[in-house]
């Protein structure tokens, strides 16, 4: 009453309405306990998942130059002696096409580090395609909660968002893979939201779901909007 915890008799305990009440109060406890260990085991999985989801964030930046990257390894046919000075690290788009038009000019040096970051796209790929398919199968099975029927819609679900998100440019299983990866990003969000409106009452995991839900919104951005410049580098590749 007004906040403050008030004890009242309510009889002896060998009264059986009394050890109903008492029992009743023990249940009550006892659901009480476990509903707040589920929200932290919740929590504790969450934390485990989101490292899976940062690692694409981390390489979304690298989307526009390992599609090109990609397409020069499917029309290469001349091999070039390579440097040892090369290196295999991600270039960004402006260093790979300052490399390309020295390549071009017959730049020896430049054709070497050009045909090693071609050497190594497959497996930067493979590398960014692993990740988003572990960060998939983890927050996939949070959601369907070890329902066979759920995880099914759920897969579905993410399918058709990333179909709508590439639409022409279907043909590209590179751009599509970058389209699930916008579309997992978004249902993380969606997790993020609904495990912060369970967690009102305990605030350890509120404060930890209203930190998740905006680095997961952060995410989405930041994945959506390299995704956007994929699309226009496709597109850009298709019109040559």
């Amino acid at each position: 009453m007004g906040g403050k915890l008030q004890k009242r008799y309510v009889g002896r305990l060998s009264n059986p309405i009394v050890g109903v009440l008492i029992r009743e109060e023990q249940l009550r406890k006892a659901e009480e306990a476990s509903r707040g260990a589920a929200l932290i085991e919740e929590v504790e999985t969450a934390k485990k998942g989101e490292s899976q989801l940062v690692q694409i964030a981390r390489s979304s930046d690298g989307w526009k130059v390992l599609l090109r990257l990609s397409n020069l390894h499917l029309h290469s046919t001349v091999k070039f002696p390579m440097s040892k000075n090369t290196t295999t690290d991600l270039p960004k788009l402006q260093e790979l096409t300052r490399v390309c038009r020295l390549a071009n000019d017959g730049d020896q040096t430049a054709n070497g580090q050009l045909n090693q970051w071609i050497n190594a796209a497959p497996g930067l790929i493979d590398q960014s395609i692993n990740a988003l398919a572990l960060a998939r199968e983890t927050l996939l099975a949070t959601f369907a909660s070890e329902s066979a029927e759920t995880l099914a819609l759920l897969r579905v679900k993410l399918e058709r968002e990333a179909d709508e998100l590439v639409g022409t440019a279907e043909g590209d299983p590179l751009l599509k893979h970058y389209a699930e990866a916008v579309a997992l990003a978004k249902m993380d969000v969606m997790r993020c939201s609904l495990a912060r409106m369970r967690a009102d009452s305990a605030l350890y995991t509120m404060r930890y779901w209203e930190g998740a839900l905006e680095r997961s919104q952060k995410r989405w951005e930041r994945i959506h909007k390299a995704f956007q410049k994929a699309r226009a580098e496709h597109a850009k590749h298709k019109s040559h």
